[in-house]
């Protein structure tokens, strides 16, 4: 997502459709013009203050990535444990409903 030049990172996430509810950690990477790599996790905050640690001014190429909570990893794996047996379930509920 391209955002204006005096972008700061909360601007950034509110284009790309804000924080979800359950998030997990905000990741900030920026690589300087000296081959430096900054890297950056920490909580998001709404109110933090344009130009600090945790909401820092964009620069071209930083990179933002917004990780899932724990609930959220949870949920994954447990949809993806149950996915096999809603099918079946589905195919034994219209079997039922044919032969009764």
């Amino acid at each position: 997502i391209k955002v204006r030049k005096i972008s700061v990172l909360n601007d950034a996430i509110d284009s790309a459709g804000g924080p979800k509810v359950l998030k997990g950690p905000v990741r900030f990477v920026r690589y300087d013009n000296d081959g430096d790599i900054q890297r950056r996790k920490f909580r998001f905050n709404r109110n933090a203050i344009n130009g600090s640690y945790k909401n820092p001014y964009l620069n071209d190429g930083d990179l933002i990535f917004i990780g899932k909570s724990g609930f959220n990893v949870m949920s994954e794996v447990v949809t993806e444990i149950t996915s096999p047996f809603q099918g079946l379930f589905s195919a034994y509920g219209l079997f039922r409903a044919i032969t009764d």
